[in-house]
């Protein structure tokens, strides 16, 4: 019983965990949003100027990595230009002083990473198929 209940409770949380990883480009815009706030002391203004920035490149870079016609390489490229393009729109509504933490955010901010995608079903078929009529 004791194992059937860990086994149980293994199993949840290994499910938490992946959907923990399926944010919505909302959720992530208002985490960095709230992140920028207390970085750079944004007032009102500056804060829904921001969040209208942020949330429009979440959304272009949520739709990029949905995109399967493009390879890994390229999405980063683009969305590394997004950033830059929202980084200077950023950049535009803050002070001096908020302008040089600003530039610390970003040079502090981690790479783009884009998971490579898997190999579709039938490449990996034929792939297998290529091994089994080597090995014969």
């Amino acid at each position: 019983m004791k194992k059937l209940f860990l086994t149980g409770l293994g199993f949840f949380l290994a499910m938490s965990l992946t959907f923990a990883q399926q944010a919505t480009p909302e959720e992530n815009a208002t985490k960095i949003v709230t992140e920028l706030v207390t970085k750079l002391t944004l007032n009102d203004e500056q804060k829904t100027a921001v969040s209208t920035i942020v949330l429009d490149q979440e959304k272009a870079v949520a739709a990029l990595i949905q995109d399967s016609t493009t390879t890994a390489e390229v999405k980063k490229e683009r969305i590394t230009k997004l950033q830059g393009e929202s980084d200077s729109k950023i950049a535009l509504l803050l002070t001096d002083e908020q302008k040089a933490a600003f530039q610390k955010y970003i040079e502090e901010r981690p790479a783009v990473d884009i998971p490579a995608s898997p190999t579709p079903p039938t490449e990996q078929k034929e792939n297998n198929n290529e091994n089994s009529n080597q090995q014969q």
